[in-house]
């Protein structure tokens, strides 16, 4: 009954999201028809059950990392710090900083990198779905090897694998997706003009996104209190205005993005307890092409890339080794950019006022081009 339901939500997402419909109406409606499916009148009990300490530090992580992001933006040191990056070359700052950002795992984390590099983007004749594009892509190129993303974390203590592994492992992943996108960031952004000034020293103005790694990663401390502390010690430093921080509090409490953070995460929650993987599971073989496929659609109906990891690896536990949970990250890696309800890709394509339909003219051939070039790079690593 899981995968009939599941089915039916997918093919309910698919038609919503061309019909037009707002990311958190198409992921709320998928939500409601699987729960009804599956667990009838019992839904609301399921979904009372996902409200847990993780649900709440999930979206006021995100919320955090929100207000931080608008305060950043609106500073003008920030602008200076995007500025030397882009003395080197326009092109470098258009890759680098969402790179940079990605670093720092964090809900809606591409919102942050969107204020970031959008003044380097608007010296460009780039069209609003070409930025969400680089800004999206690039922020991505580490989910399956940077030990900070829940993703390897789980798969770590799932598997028992050290960390190290893992991302040894995926490093084809990687490299592959930072080739995909290469030739759209020289098709979409000139090269650096010669007559312009570098200066670099003024980098030290991205510290912030230095502090949370170390609280976060130094003093193991959780996202939502490593972004308080660091806006903490940056109102301390800049001392924005009152107005900078009511905006800010403005733009991290969007109800459309709050709302989609939320229903997605009941519905992984939903996905987990209703058996769908296992049964999915036992529809697909070889393991391989069963644990890609699994992840895929996991990751694309509930938005978070994470949830490869936390709901289809406990179900092929017994069947992972080495070998083969490389094509479970790279379903993982291809469910994340292709989920329409990613509030990366959301919260990008809503910043630079970008049609989202349109932007997988470049996340489907670019997600194409990752899948092939990994299974070559893993042949040859």
């Amino acid at each position: 009954m899981a995968s009939a339901a599941f089915l039916a939500s997918i093919s309910l997402m698919v038609v919503m999201i061309l019909a037009g419909f707002k990311p958190h109406v198409v992921v709320l409606a998928s939500l409601l028809l699987f729960s009804a499916m599956v667990f009838g009148l019992s839904s609301p009990l399921v979904f009372y059950e996902a409200l847990n300490s993780s649900f709440i530090t999930t979206l006021g992580s995100l919320a955090a990392a929100m207000y931080l992001a608008e305060l950043f933006r609106e500073n003008i040191h920030s602008r200076e710090a995007v500025e030397s990056l882009e003395s080197v070359d326009p092109r470098l700052a258009g890759a680098s900083i969402p790179a940079l950002v990605g670093l720092l795992p964090m809900p809606g984390g591409a919102y942050v990198s969107a204020t970031l590099v959008d003044s380097v983007y608007r010296k460009t004749n780039m069209k609003p779905e070409e930025k969400t594009f680089l800004n999206f892509w690039f922020r991505h190129i580490w989910i399956t090897v940077w030990p900070l993303y829940q993703g390897v974390l789980i798969a770590s203590y799932i598997t028992g694998m050290d960390v190290r592994d893992i991302a040894w492992m995926n490093i084809p992943i990687m490299l592959a997706s930072f080739l995909a996108g290469l030739p759209f960031l020289f098709s979409f952004i000139a090269g650096r003009h010669e007559n312009k000034r570098r200066s670099l020293p003024k980098l030290v103005h991205l510290w912030p996104f230095g502090l949370i790694a170390l609280l976060n990663l130094g003093l193991n401390l959780n996202v939502f209190v490593s972004v308080i502390a660091t806006i903490a010690v940056y109102s301390i430093v800049y001392k924005p205005s009152l107005r900078s921080h009511l905006n800010a509090l403005k733009y991290s409490l969007n109800p459309s993005i709050l709302t989609l953070i939320a229903v997605s995460l009941i519905y992984g929650h939903v996905i987990s307890v209703s058996g769908l993987a296992s049964q999915l599971g036992t529809f697909l073989r070889p393991v391989e092409a069963s644990l890609f496929a699994v992840t895929t659609l996991v990751v694309v109906a509930t938005g978070f890339e994470f949830t490869f990891s936390a709901i289809a690896f406990p179900v092929f536990k017994p069947f992972l080794n080495p070998s083969n949970m490389f094509y479970g990250f790279l379903g993982g890696f291809t469910g994340s950019m292709l989920s329409p309800v990613h509030a990366c890709l959301v919260l990008s394509a809503d910043y630079f006022k970008a049609d989202l339909k349109k932007v997988y003219k470049y996340l489907a051939p670019a997600t194409i081009t990752t899948i092939a070039t990994s299974l070559i790079l893993r042949r040859l690593v």
